[in-house]
Protein backbone atom coordinates (compact mmCIF):
# COMPACT_ATOMS: atom_id res chain seq x y z
CA UNK A 1 0.00 0.00 0.00
CA UNK A 2 2.72 2.49 0.98
CA UNK A 3 4.77 1.46 -2.04
CA UNK A 4 1.80 2.27 -4.29
CA UNK A 5 1.34 5.67 -2.65
CA UNK A 6 5.01 6.47 -3.17
CA UNK A 7 4.73 5.48 -6.84
CA UNK A 8 1.63 7.63 -7.35
CA UNK A 9 3.27 10.57 -5.58
CA UNK A 10 6.38 10.23 -7.69
CA UNK A 11 4.35 10.07 -10.90
CA UNK A 12 2.40 13.20 -9.98
CA UNK A 13 5.66 15.11 -9.51
CA UNK A 14 7.08 14.27 -12.93
CA UNK A 15 7.34 16.89 -15.61
CA UNK A 16 4.62 15.28 -17.73
CA UNK A 17 2.01 15.30 -14.99
CA UNK A 18 2.82 18.86 -14.00
CA UNK A 19 2.33 19.91 -17.63
CA UNK A 20 -0.92 17.95 -17.88
CA UNK A 21 -2.31 19.53 -14.72
CA UNK A 22 -1.23 23.00 -15.84
CA UNK A 23 -2.73 22.58 -19.32
CA UNK A 24 -5.99 21.19 -17.99
CA UNK A 25 -6.21 23.88 -15.31
CA UNK A 26 -5.65 26.73 -17.74
CA UNK A 27 -8.04 25.25 -20.29
CA UNK A 28 -10.80 24.69 -17.72
CA UNK A 29 -10.35 28.19 -16.33
CA UNK A 30 -10.64 29.69 -19.80
CA UNK A 31 -13.76 27.61 -20.42
CA UNK A 32 -15.16 28.90 -17.12
CA UNK A 33 -14.50 32.45 -18.37
CA UNK A 34 -16.23 31.49 -21.64
CA UNK A 35 -13.10 32.21 -23.67
CA UNK A 36 -13.58 29.28 -25.99
CA UNK A 37 -11.07 30.37 -28.60
CA UNK A 38 -8.30 30.84 -26.02
CA UNK A 39 -9.20 27.50 -24.42
CA UNK A 40 -8.88 25.78 -27.80
CA UNK A 41 -5.58 27.54 -28.43
CA UNK A 42 -4.27 26.49 -25.03
CA UNK A 43 -5.29 22.90 -25.69
CA UNK A 44 -3.65 23.01 -29.11
CA UNK A 45 -0.40 24.28 -27.59
CA UNK A 46 -0.24 21.86 -24.67
CA UNK A 47 -1.38 18.69 -26.48
CA UNK A 48 1.73 18.17 -28.65
CA UNK A 49 4.04 18.83 -25.71
CA UNK A 50 2.23 16.32 -23.53
CA UNK A 51 2.11 13.78 -26.36
CA UNK A 52 5.85 14.19 -26.89
CA UNK A 53 6.52 13.38 -23.24
CA UNK A 54 4.38 10.23 -23.40
CA UNK A 55 6.17 9.09 -26.57
CA UNK A 56 9.58 9.71 -25.03
CA UNK A 57 8.57 7.83 -21.89
CA UNK A 58 7.41 4.84 -23.95
CA UNK A 59 10.61 4.87 -26.01
CA UNK A 60 12.69 5.06 -22.85
CA UNK A 61 10.88 2.06 -21.38
CA UNK A 62 11.35 0.11 -24.61
CA UNK A 63 15.07 0.91 -24.58
CA UNK A 64 15.36 -0.28 -20.99
CA UNK A 65 13.64 -3.56 -21.87
CA UNK A 66 15.82 -4.21 -24.91
CA UNK A 67 19.00 -3.38 -23.01
CA UNK A 68 18.10 -5.75 -20.21
CA UNK A 69 17.13 -8.59 -22.55
CA UNK A 70 20.42 -8.44 -24.45
CA UNK A 71 22.53 -8.74 -21.28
Amino acid sequence: MIKNLKYIGLQLCTCTWIEIMTGVGITLYLLYLQSYMLAALTFALFAPLIALHFVLTKLSKLEDCTCRSTK
